[in-house]
């Protein structure tokens, strides 16, 4: 058993009553942020080289790097001036594999973000070691330089071109900037907006349910043609259904990658905050303990789970418990949630009854997740999500 938990099971039988949607019934005035609470914009730029020159041209300004060279009537480039352009956050060579690793700004949002390339091999190679299927001239070596053929360049999310003895890149950051990240609010739910630059996809929202992913939702059009630094943009207004404690929020485009925010709810009245009944949950499961959608508990102390099941299914055995610590990463990272400790409650007469406890102080979400009764022609059986409530342990 995991050492942030410990559990206690009984199997007896539970009365029954109805759990609401999460929703807080408090009057408290909403706190919304003032002004955007992001901008998503692209900036672009160039890099020219004449064959023939000593030097670049970088955004219009001279540059010294190393230059392309022609060879066997394909041009040629230094990886490293893949870093000098700063399009590559590294450049890497392994003189013992002979290979150049290139890992890409990740703001290009490039089909392949981490490549190898070996000298003399035709190959170009993942992070995982496979290859990536299609073939190039084989790089190679030139006083003391990495050179690949100019057309890989694409793979790593920049447009290439030589005409005669002029050779471009062009390549644009897509950023997200976040202005406000993160606020709190007393209210089940938050109204913010962000910019957009007009030419990109309209981008939306993403809320965590949890280890298991994300969901994505859109927003309302509320303002176009906005005129700021040098670009056009759009307004997008979202509302987001908060639970209880922190809510990472994604905001995220096709064109532009994703950033997070982050929202706290504060219950000022943990009363009326029922068990939230999600998905197929609503009319299978009610519980009589917690009564409760946010819980404040000292660590080990003792939480009670129990109810009825209301349907009969024949497939119904057990439920399972998946607690999860909000754990946010330092970067823009999908998990924010760590499954720390997975427990069953067996189903007898429609009833399950048992108790937790949670040792490590944080914010937790525990999910109540279904027995595996729904088809599936590919896996079998799956589970699906009944129901939440979330723990703070301080």
């Amino acid at each position: 058993m995991k050492k942030w938990l410990c559990l206690i099971i009984s199997t007896t039988a539970a009365l029954s009553i109805g759990a609401g949607a999460l929703a807080d019934s408090a009057s408290a005035s909403m706190t919304e942020p003032k002004g955007d609470v992001a901008k998503m914009y692209r900036i672009k730029h160039e890099m020219k080289f004449d064959l023939q020159g000593k030097e670049a041209i970088l955004d219009g300004k001279a540059t010294t790097v190393d230059r392309p060279i022609r060879k066997d009537g394909r041009v040629y480039v230094p990886l490293r001036t893949l870093r000098q352009s700063g399009a590559a956050d590294t450049v890497t060579w392994n003189d013992e594999k002979r290979e150049v690793q290139v890992a890409i700004h990740p703001e290009l949002l490039p089909k392949f973000g981490h490549l190898t390339f070996r000298i003399g091999s035709e190959d170009v190679y993942l992070p995982d070691g496979k290859p990536v299927g299609e073939k190039i001239p084989a790089p190679f070596i030139s006083s003391g330089k990495a050179y690949i053929p100019i057309r890989a360049l694409s793979w790593l999310g920049m447009a290439v071109s030589a005409v005669k003895d002029t050779v471009r890149w062009n390549w644009s950051d897509k950023v997200i900037e976040v202005l406000n990240p993160e606020w709190e609010t007393d209210q089940a739910s938050t109204t913010f907006t962000m910019l957009y630059q007009k030419d990109m996809y309209t981008p939306q929202y993403m809320v965590s349910s949890g280890s298991d992913g994300w969901g994505g939702y859109t927003g309302k059009l509320t303002q176009k043609d906005i005129s700021m630094d040098g670009r056009l943009y759009n307004r997008i207004q979202f509302t987001v259904k908060l639970r209880p404690g922190p809510n990472p929020v994604m905001l995220t485009a096709n064109s532009a990658g994703s950033k997070i925010v982050t929202v706290k709810r504060k219950v000022t009245d943990p009363a009326s905050l029922p068990v939230s009944i999600v998905g197929e949950g609503k009319g299978n499961i009610a519980f009589t303990s917690p009564i409760r959608g946010y819980i404040q508990v000292k660590p080990n102390q003792k939480i009670d789970v129990s109810g009825d099941i209301l349907q009969h299914n024949d497939l119904y055995d057990k439920l399972t418990l998946s607690v999860e610590r909000y754990q946010p990463s330092d970067e823009d990272s999908y998990q924010n949630y760590e499954e720390v400790n997975s427990i069953e409650l067996p189903l007898k007469d429609q009833a399950f009854t048992g108790s937790f406890t949670i040792s490590e102080k944080g914010s937790y979400l525990i999910r109540v997740l279904s027995s595996a009764y729904i088809s599936s022609v590919e896996s079998g059986p799956w589970m699906t999500q009944w129901a939440e409530f979330v723990v703070e342990v301080e």
